[in-house]
């Protein structure tokens, strides 16, 4: 299987993973990333910034 690109699916879709020599032994479900990391959903123009609020 070494050379060959397999669909993995991670729960919401399914992942392209290419398989490489240094992937034997391993299960092909720890290549898929599951959970995502959290996204700051502030922006530049939020009040909340308390550095650029801070009055002189």
């Amino acid at each position: 299987m070494v050379g060959h690109t397999i669909g993995i699916h991670n729960g919401k879709e399914h992942i392209p993973i290419y398989i490489t020599d240094s992937m034997k032994g391993h299960k092909l479900g720890e290549f898929a990333p599951t959970r995502m990391d959290p996204i700051d959903e502030r922006n530049d123009n939020d009040n909340k910034s308390v550095m650029k609020n801070k009055k002189k």
